[in-house]
């Protein structure tokens, strides 16, 4: 049996009574327990006494640290596995932070062992990368998030990436929220001006404008971080993530650091992912900064969502087999010609489902050959529309 003493807790965990409670679920408030988990905890628990549950605060390695209601785990997850409301999968489960677990305790010198992970209400993923290349695995980021934080910088703010960390919420089954931070930075434009562009970006998609330093706008966030709710942050390095989250912790958990002006990247001040108690009665998972964002297999619906402004054409043109490069009657060409729709928000849903289209495919033969062969017609497409929209000047 692995446990953690208080002097023995990691750097930044929050430490906490390790004295025995009334109920086995007392402590597992602070880290978002609600009553659907507990009951279904229960309905496990009352099978196997013997099993603990807690929830997944970080994972290193093979290693996986585990808040459970009187003390902490260092537990391996070899043998954990999905458990269902009658059975438990087969497969095997790799547990993220903020996944419900079940450990059974080793014997001797046995390690404490993740045994059942429970089902997930939402879990936020990306495409593996390894020396700046995609290796086409997934990783999963956090598990059983109610809303998620997308950190943009009003000093570097970047429509392309903001579509795609959206759209990489949603298919999460997270509710987004964009928060642009460091407006005490800002030299140029206004707030006002970047919430704009903001809103134009994510439809539907609530913003704020917030400066982790002096607190501005920062309290509008605290409703998403109350009792019972699980809140990430996601977004590039040296966007204000981590000086956001010392703002809603009331306290310095994280390290700090800035965008660089030689290349626009930050550097990586948050090096895992980790779960955070918040003082209002939240947990926050605050994850290393993402690069870039490649969606993963199976985002369609995700994408619509993201872009529902384009979707809602689709069904209106003249002709079924439209494609919606200039035809006469296309509903498309014609909402964007009267405003009603951005001619780039178009574009960036048309690269978005090419990216996903050509995933699926690009192991098929002769893929590559397709692949090239669209990307010419569509290049040819958009020459077109350039001389028509010349003409008509």
């Amino acid at each position: 049996m692995n446990l953690i003493t208080p002097d023995e807790n990691l750097e930044n965990d929050i430490s906490f009574s390790n004295s025995a409670s009334s109920s086995p679920f007392e402590n597992l408030v602070r880290y978002g327990l609600t009553d659907a988990v507990q009951q279904r905890i229960e309905t496990i628990i009352v099978r196997d006494h013997e099993l603990v549950p807690g929830r997944v605060a970080r994972v290193d390695g093979i290693s996986t640290l585990v808040h459970a209601n009187a003390t902490d785990y260092r537990a391996s997850s070899t043998f954990a596995r999905i458990a269902h409301a009658d059975d438990f999968e087969i497969e095997p489960a790799q547990p993220t932070v903020g996944d419900w677990v079940l450990i059974r305790e080793g014997e001797g010198s046995n390690p404490d062992e993740i045994e059942l992970v429970l089902p997930r209400t939402s879990l936020l993923i990306r495409k593996r990368a390894q020396r700046g290349k995609y290796q086409g695995g997934e990783q999963g980021l956090a598990a059983n998030v109610s809303t998620v934080f997308v950190i943009q910088a009003a000093t570097y703010f970047n429509v392309g990436r903001l579509e795609r960390e959206i759209a990489l919420v949603w298919g999460s089954g997270a509710t987004p929220i964009v928060v642009i931070t460091k407006t005490d930075l800002l030299e140029e434009g206004t707030p006002e001006s970047i919430v704009e562009q903001a809103n134009a970006s994510a439809p539907g998609v609530e913003v704020f404008a917030v400066s982790g330093i002096t607190g501005d706008g920062t309290n509008s966030l605290r409703s998403y971080t109350q009792a019972g709710s699980t809140v990430a942050l996601i977004g590039a390095s040296g966007v204000g993530k981590s000086t956001l989250v010392n703002h809603l912790m009331g306290e310095e958990v994280m390290e700090t650091g800035d965008i660089r002006e030689t290349d626009t990247r930050g550097r990586h001040t948050t090096v895992t992912r980790q779960l955070l108690p918040l003082p209002g009665g939240g947990v926050l998972i605050d994850t290393p900064g993402i690069r870039s964002i490649a969606l993963v297999s199976g985002s369609e619906e995700a994408i619509a969502k993201t872009f529902a402004e384009v979707e809602q054409y689709f069904g209106q043109c003249r002709f079924r087999d439209c494609q919606h490069q200039g035809e006469t009657g296309c509903a498309i060409v014609e909402a964007i010609e009267s405003g009603d729709l951005s001619q780039d928000r178009f574009d960036s849903y048309l690269r978005m489902g090419r990216e996903l289209k050509y995933e699926k495919t690009k192991n098929t033969p002769r893929a590559k050959t397709e692949h090239e062969r669209r990307m010419k017609v569509i290049a040819k497409a958009h020459r077109q529309r350039s001389r028509l929209e010349k003409r008509r000047k």
